[in-house]
């Protein structure tokens, strides 16, 4: 989580990106799939194993830590595969991501009336409320994953033909990406008939915002456009009837309002047009492929044959633990994990004497900044009263 953190706080400051970095430069990225992967197949396998052990539990800390993580895993993947050096490094675990992200924007096709806001019937009842939260975090980590394709489609020259293949061939992604300008599930209704749109949470659209195109909506036709438009891409996608007839369908999406917000499609519009009038048959030469298995979800599934019962019933001592012992020493471990103090600095502090750019503070009441500590032995004999007034305020709250 720390991680995460520090990796939004650097990219919202446009500053450098060290914790890409570190993921590209010791190839790590591999790590964050695998946990997200292993979450998944855990949520099928194991998770329904867990509620009928016990039907009703008395905290959800336990469960919804576990899909918290798997949302924080996609959302550092997210940030780091935005950058084409993090598609060069990554190693034949793409088509395991390919699988995973597939799998999760689709489930935001399959569930009809996605709410997320608190959506409890029963206030009382820790399992409806796991149940609401899981279901907030599938569709948050289903949007992140439209990123996470256009990304990799956009990046495609750089990644093994294996998986414009699994994209292209295996999954349809761009049939995948019509169902989505089709059914916009990242825009809605509220119950006083305001438009809402999804930005990391539901957020009514301001009139001055009406007809822009939203960032999610965004990902998905650039994605489009990488896919089709690019010509590695042709020898995978052999343009059938039905293909034809769905891909014909963006036309009407692609307005002026659209147009002028994203001009690249322009060329998209002028491929349909030629689409349109073309044969249905792509005359695209079928390449000659060889096709791997994505190693992660076999590995962990052969792992784990004919043995979800024993293992559900292995974690159900910790995941429904009635110790308020257990219970508080996992919740610090979270809260340490919020703890600012092991982030780098961020936002710009002035020193508290000459004004200048400072990265120090006064590790004592941690209120004043300087620059060095020249200019914080000089202040001292101002800042001291201060100082200890803010420590023993701090002191007093501990107490109470």
């Amino acid at each position: 989580m720390l991680l995460n953190q520090q990796s939004v706080l650097e990219i919202n400051a446009l500053r450098e990106e060290s914790i890409k970095e570190l993921f590209v430069s010791y190839k790590k990225i591999p790590i964050l799939i695998y946990e997200a992967i292993q979450i998944g197949i855990w949520k099928h396998k194991v998770f329904p194993l867990l509620l009928n052990i016990n039907t009703e539990p008395q905290n959800t800390f336990m469960l919804f830590s576990i899909f918290y993580h798997e949302n924080m895993c996609v959302s550092l993947l997210e940030n780091v595969l935005f950058h084409c050096e993090s598609a060069e490094t990554i190693d034949d675990t793409v088509l395991d991501l390919v699988d995973y992200t597939v799998k999760c924007v689709s489930i935001l096709l399959d569930i009809e009336d996605i709410e997320v806001f608190e959506n409890v019937k029963n206030p009382n009842s820790c399992l409806e409320e796991i149940l609401e939260r899981k279901k907030e975090l599938e569709f948050d980590i289903g949007v992140r994953c439209i990123s996470i394709l256009r990304y990799l489609a956009e990046f495609s020259d750089a990644l093994p033909l294996c998986v414009l293949s699994r994209m292209l061939s295996t999954h349809d992604v761009p049939y995948l990406l019509v169902q989505l300008i089709e059914s916009h599930p990242w825009a809605k209704k509220n119950a006083d008939d305001e438009d809402m749109i999804y930005d990391g949470g539901w957020k009514k659209v301001k009139l001055n915002e009406e007809g822009k195109i939203s960032k999610i909506e965004g990902q998905v036709w650039i994605g489009l456009r990488e896919l089709l438009l690019n010509p590695k891409c042709a020898p995978y996608y052999e343009i059938t009837d039905f293909r034809m007839s769905h891909l014909l369908k963006l036309q009407k999406h692609l307005h002026e309002t659209v147009l002028d917000q994203i001009s690249p499609l322009l060329e998209l519009k002028r491929w349909l047009s030629y689409l349109s009038v073309s044969s249905s048959q792509s005359k695209a030469p079928r390449a000659l492929n060889v096709e791997l298995i994505p190693q992660i979800k076999l590995s962990i599934m052969e792992k784990y044959h004919k043995k979800w019962k024993k293992l559900a019933k292995h974690q159900s001592k910790y995941i429904f633990t009635t110790d308020k012992e257990d219970v508080k020493n996992a919740a610090q471990i979270l809260s340490d994990a919020y703890d600012l103090d092991k982030l780098d600095c961020i936002e710009t502090k002035e020193c508290f004497l000459c004004q200048e750019t400072a990265q120090k503070r006064c590790s004592k009441c941690k209120g004043a900044w300087y620059c060095g500590r020249e200019c914080q032995v000089k202040d001292w004999a101002n800042h001291k009263i201060i100082c200890d007034k803010i420590t023993k305020s701090e002191e007093c709250k501990q107490k109470d």
